[in-house]
């Protein structure tokens, strides 16, 4: 892997940890991040009026797995909300970054959309879930079956399971459109932004009509509306930031999975950030799990 693709992929992983950080900071909502979705049909919307691929000719599979991916994400988005209210970022980041891979790589496996497990790969898996047991701890003596079966870690498994949900659905719906696009001379780049353009779009309408539709989130909306604030839009271009630069890393490597290995940077950054931006607690078992999770994905991955 080249140090340009080094770079950019330690630039997106900055950024998503950025507009998590935000989004904790300003005590993220559901019209908040309605508004930072939007951001992305502001920046890409455009392309559905001059793609070459015609939507209305897309097969209906294509339209069933769009319809829940954003059904996935917007569970994602109701989780994180839940989440960034009661957890700490150090804590919870990590976690909702690591535990989708394995459940993607589960998924994919047990429902014959990818390569068997190997028993390395297994092993990674557990060490994950060693460093993911880890992350709430204060202290290691702190240890108690308990502390997991409180309502916030339910919140960070439905975060997760909402991740994998929409990350599947999405890979499904991408399969479509190629099947559709490429015989017909539509290149690979075009595919992948018509997809995430329509995404957006469905995904940030679903957003606002539950925004405004429901009286509390109205007010909520209203509020950020009157006050003229930028943090969901600031956030929204961190997400955006993200995306691009780990489409513009593929270009720089000569295997994908480099850039699936090297975006896992984010997890000590979204730590660091918790504790040094919003003084979260620093503790020995977070440095013990997040140490954990890296290497567990890496065996993951390698495996």
């Amino acid at each position: 892997m080249t140090l340009t693709a080094f770079l950019l992929i330690f630039a997106s992983a900055t950024l998503h940890a950025i507009w998590n950080m935000i989004a904790k900071k300003n005590r993220i909502s559901y019209p908040f991040y309605a508004m930072m979705c939007t951001t992305g049909v502001l920046c890409f919307g455009h392309i559905l009026l001059w793609t070459p691929v015609r939507l209305a000719d897309l097969p209906a599979r294509y339209w069933i797995f769009i319809v829940l991916s954003v059904v996935a994400d917007n569970l994602y988005g109701v989780a994180l909300i839940t989440i960034y209210r009661y957890v700490e970022m150090s804590v919870a980041y990590p976690m909702m970054r690591s535990l989708p891979i394995l459940f993607t790589l589960l998924v994919t496996t047990g429902f014959g959309l990818g390569k068997a497990i190997s028993p390395l790969a297994a092993a990674g898996m557990v060490i994950v879930i060693a460093g993911c047991v880890m992350m709430p701890l204060r202290r290691f003596s702190d240890f108690d079956p308990r502390r997991y079966f409180r309502l916030s870690m339910l919140f960070i498994l439905l975060a997760a399971l909402g991740t994998t949900a929409y990350t599947v659905c999405d890979s499904l719906a991408l399969e479509a459109l190629r099947s559709w696009a490429l015989p017909r001379g539509i290149s690979k780049t075009m595919v992948g932004l018509t997809y995430y353009s329509n995404r957006n779009l469905f995904l940030s309408t679903s957003l606002m009509f539950f925004s405004i539709a429901v009286p509390s989130q109205r007010r909520i909306l209203a509020r950020h509306i009157r006050k003229r604030d930028f943090h969901p839009f600031l956030a929204g271009f961190c997400a955006i930031g993200t995306y691009s630069l780990v489409l513009l890393a593929m270009n720089y490597v000569s295997n994908v999975s480099y850039v699936q290995v090297f975006r896992q940077l984010g997890l000590p950054i979204g730590v660091f950030a918790g504790v040094l931006f919003l003084k979260e607690k620093f503790t020995l078992p977070k440095l013990a799990g997040v140490s954990l999770i890296m290497s567990g994905l890496l065996i993951s991955v390698v495996g």
